[in-house]
């Protein structure tokens, strides 16, 4: 059966799609022109001198991350460049929001986009570049791609894989065609027990192994290597600070209501948008005085006075203010799906999501671990529940360090996924 499905996705769903795309391409915009774009002037971008014969002849090691999944590779890049430090490291992409974060991986000789799911195409990749081996970020793995590369001996390893139980991978005709993709690789590093028993499920003959998640290296190096903040509006030992970080309108509106019937003596609010243009900061200053209450803007100011909400209009500094905190709130979650917990529980946060948090691993794991007072993480329904919170936690102050201390340490044991992926791999590099 997943012979058949890879056939018709090969033969009959791909044809189909690249013919539409020459179709709608003149007419299309936003990211999918700027897909279009790179793949039809080849783009690349060389960060190290050399050009693209010189890198070849010493055949780079190959990342692939759809976008954000370049920040779980990241690690593997770091620990890549540190052990093999003359061989070139390349990466390519799928979404051109990927461009952004590649700029500022310094370890990287060359990245370019993907190139499209066509086995010609791949082939000449591979004569180019003569890679000695692919690694995927997460989940990216495209059939043919994986196909292609097994036919021409290239190895290829699949990293900080999961499988969530509602997964559209593991499901109807779908499911074939993951197996048929997955059975292409040399290896499969997969987050959890949880993700082996639900690739086991593929019956596949790929080695599996549980290696956890790359993303938690990330965090704690990000934490170990701060970037540096405003010290000067740094809250005294004495505030308790309630941080939301990666926020929406969806989610200020209720945060807002709660912070201020919030009946919590030396309460301090940094507010941290997902978004810092000026109309979404100038909207949610808007919000916060109808609510009676003062802010500042992070960038403007080089004091916090006392009641206001610190707004934080810059991008690039929320993990180093997640040390900042007492408690966090992660954004997204009274919208469509919460953005990562990793950061505010690596920085020993306890974590308050709202009800849209069921996308997210971390979010769920560890509402089912406790810390000496209650869980890691908490769900809130309303404006009340983060106000109840908050007022109970400020009770625990006292105990905060500790309390931080032993969250820390439980999401310490994720630390050296990067370390165990690389142990398995050294018969390919």
């Amino acid at each position: 059966m997943s012979t058949l499905v890879f056939s018709a996705y090969k033969y009959l769903l791909l044809p189909t799609a690249m013919l539409l795309v020459k179709i709608l391409g003149p007419f299309s915009k936003g990211k999918f022109r700027e897909i279009l774009e790179d793949r039809r002037h080849q783009f690349l971008f060389l960060k190290k001198p050399g050009g693209v014969a010189a890198l070849a002849e010493k055949r780079p090691i190959w990342i692939h991350a759809a976008s954000g999944e370049i920040e779980y590779a990241r690690p593997l890049i770091r620990e890549l460049k540190k052990n093999y430090p003359q061989t070139p490291l390349i990466v390519t992409y799928t979404s051109p929001s990927a461009k952004k974060i590649l700029e500022n991986i310094p370890d990287l000789d060359a990245w370019m986009p993907l190139p499209w799911e066509k086995e010609s195409l791949i082939r000449q990749f591979v004569r180019t570049w003569n890679p000695r081996c692919l690694f995927f970020s997460r989940t990216d793995v495209w059939p043919v791609l994986a196909h292609t590369l097994q036919k021409l001996s290239v190895p290829t390893v699949l990293f900080s894989a999961t499988f969530a139980d509602n997964s559209s991978r593991l499901r109807g005709l779908a499911k074939y065609l993951t197996k048929s993709a997955l059975e292409d690789l040399n290896q499969i590093h997969c987050v959890s027990d949880q993700d082996l028993l639900q690739i086991k499920s593929l019956n596949l003959k790929t080695p599996v192994f549980v290696s956890g998640d790359t993303r938690f290296d990330q965090v704690f190096h990000r934490l170990e290597n701060p970037r540096p903040v405003k010290s000067e509006l740094m809250p005294s030992p004495d505030d308790f600070v309630f941080i939301a970080g990666s926020t929406w309108p969806e989610d200020e509106a209720v945060l807002i209501d709660a912070i201020s019937h919030a009946p919590v003596a030396g309460l301090r609010c940094i507010m941290a948008p997902h978004e810092t243009n000026s109309d979404h900061l100038d909207q949610l200053e808007r919000r916060i005085k109808a609510a009676g209450l003062k802010s500042v803007r992070y960038s403007q100011v080089s004091q916090w006075p006392s009641g206001a909400v610190l707004v934080i209009d810059v991008v690039g500094v929320l993990a180093e203010l997640y040390t900042w905190g007492d408690v966090a709130f992660i954004g997204g979650s009274f919208r469509r799906q919460v953005h990562s917990v990793m950061e505010a529980l690596a920085a020993g946060l306890p974590v308050l999501v709202g009800p849209y948090h069921v996308n997210n691993r971390e979010a769920l794991h560890y509402q089912r671990k406790n810390f000496s007072s209650g869980m890691i993480v908490q769900v809130v329904q309303t404006a009340t529940d983060i106000s109840v919170l908050l007022e109970r936690m400020k009770k625990q102050q006292l105990r905060m360090a500790s309390i931080k201390e032993e969250i820390r340490g439980e999401i310490g044991k994720n630390k050296n996924s990067t370390l165990r992926v690389l142990e398995s791999l050294k018969d390919f590099l």
